[in-house]
């Protein structure tokens, strides 16, 4: 009985696996990705909770609380030596995938036209 016991508390108790942040790298600066992200995050069917200008952090709600729920989406832009710019998605995951996915598919397609 105390083997099951203690096999069901590490169950329990076992770190779940987190999958790592998803990074894109888009070929135009962060001067011209950062400014694009902000104005897509005051559109529809986004919502932005906090602009880090400095920090160049942004965190967007996307959904409704009270239809099918709220999804958080916190994005970074990292500066790279080559004059790119890395944009790491630290969105929650869902099960399926981050938040932020369709956020960074949207940004890209902006930023590309």
């Amino acid at each position: 009985m105390r083997k099951i016991l203690l096999i069901a508390m590490v169950v329990l108790v076992a770190p779940v696996a987190v999958p790592k942040a998803k990074t894109r790298i888009f070929k135009k600066s962060c001067s011209v990705v950062f400014p694009a992200a902000e104005k897509m995050a005051n559109e529809k069917p986004y919502h932005l909770l906090l602009d880090g200008k400095t920090d160049m952090i942004l965190r967007v709600q996307t959904g409704s609380f009270w239809k099918a729920g709220a999804a958080d989406i916190d994005v970074q832009f990292t500066t790279n030596e080559d004059g790119t710019c890395t944009v790491t998605d630290n969105s929650p995951y869902s099960g399926v995938r981050r938040n932020g996915t369709v956020f960074l598919d949207r940004l890209e397609k902006l930023v590309n036209e």
